[in-house]
């Protein structure tokens, strides 16, 4: 009885084994002439489809935006727990620290993206996003800041210092005093 089951155990597995091979041989086979049609060795390379390239964009893209966001956000933290810490966080100053926040922000955002993303409508749409949830000033109030930049001698000072506080966190893990919204809020206004 056990030599007959070990006959016929021998046989599937011998018949699997042959089944296998063919599997094998027809994949090589299909991967073989998609890397031919692909431009693989021997072959004239043909242009590759948009839409692939495009998805993948895409993704590196999101991927790119959401590792700004929160770089944003975490700075935007730190400079609201700095001002809070010194008494800045009092409702008469609440519109002049979102504005000037709105200003900072958008500086350290440009310090962080790359050279192309600069000045962007997905750089604006970010920084306004957060400020506004942050700050409670409109977004139309903070897109006009950000409009307004080169206007406002304060706007002006707070974008630079974000470019500045920014950099330097980025290497150094902290923003200097001097490069930070609390220093700049109380330099440049009548508190």
């Amino acid at each position: 009885m056990f030599e007959n089951m070990s006959y016929w155990l021998v046989v599937l597995t011998q018949v699997a084994l042959v089944a296998l091979l063919l599997l094998l041989g027809v994949q090589m086979f299909r991967v073989s002439r998609e890397g031919a049609l692909a431009g693989g060795p021997g072959t004239e390379p043909q242009p590759q489809r948009k839409s692939r390239p495009i998805h993948t964009d895409r993704a590196t893209n999101s991927r790119y935006r959401t590792e700004l966001f929160t770089q944003l956000h975490i700075l935007a933290a730190l400079q609201e727990r700095e001002c809070r810490g010194k008494g800045l966080d009092r409702p008469e100053m609440a519109t002049i620290l979102g504005t000037c926040a709105t200003a900072w922000l958008y500086g350290a955002g440009c310090a962080l993206c790359d050279e192309a993303d600069r000045h962007s409508e997905t750089l604006a749409g970010l920084v306004v996003h957060i400020i506004s949830r942050k700050t409670g000033i409109s977004r139309s109030e903070a897109l006009s800041v950000i409009e307004d930049l080169t206007v406002n001698t304060l706007y002006l000072a707070c974008f630079r210092a974000g470019l500045d506080g920014a950099r330097h966190w980025r290497e150094h893990n902290y923003v200097p005093s001097q490069s930070g919204l609390c220093e700049l809020v109380a330099g440049h206004t009548f508190i």
